[in-house]
């Protein structure tokens, strides 16, 4: 199956530290892309999320499953791969800072892992399809300056 890239810009109205600040907190990634809960957060010692526990649902299924951060950039850019039984994900996200808001810039690039994502992988992309630009304007919404 070939791996599905969604992609979508937004803008969040505070400034590029205070999201940064933000996106610390495992919370925060509750919202956006295909992850709908988070939990079991691990930190390092400076307070730098490193990965977590999330709950996915697609395509009237749900699985539970875990976020490791795989690249960062102090400040400017995160990325976590995200991996389901059923699921493999990267989820990146880019920082602009344009002086008093922050531009977000996030990727999803998504293949399926297992045997029921293999057969119902057109529903499952379709799934996240429908509902990645909707949840990506959310997430840079909740950001208040």
């Amino acid at each position: 199956m070939p791996l599905a890239t969604f992609r979508h810009n937004a803008a969040a109205q505070a400034p590029a530290p205070e999201v940064w600040e933000a996106l610390q907190d495992a919370a925060t990634w509750g919202s956006i892309g295909p992850i709908d809960e988070v939990f079991d957060a691990t930190h390092e010692e400076d307070g730098t999320l490193t990965g977590f526990g999330f709950r996915t649902s697609a395509a009237g299924k749900t699985w539970d499953g875990t976020a490791r951060r795989v690249a960062v950039e102090a400040g400017e850019r995160v990325e976590f791969a995200l991996t389901t039984s059923e699921i493999k994900a990267r989820l990146s996200i880019d920082l602009t800072d344009t002086g008093d808001h922050a531009d977000l810039a996030v990727r999803l690039e998504a293949e399926p892992a297992g045997m029921l994502a293999t057969l119902f992988w057109g529903v499952v992309r379709e799934a996240i399809t429908s509902d990645f630009t909707r949840r990506v304007d959310q997430f840079a919404a909740g950001f208040a300056g």
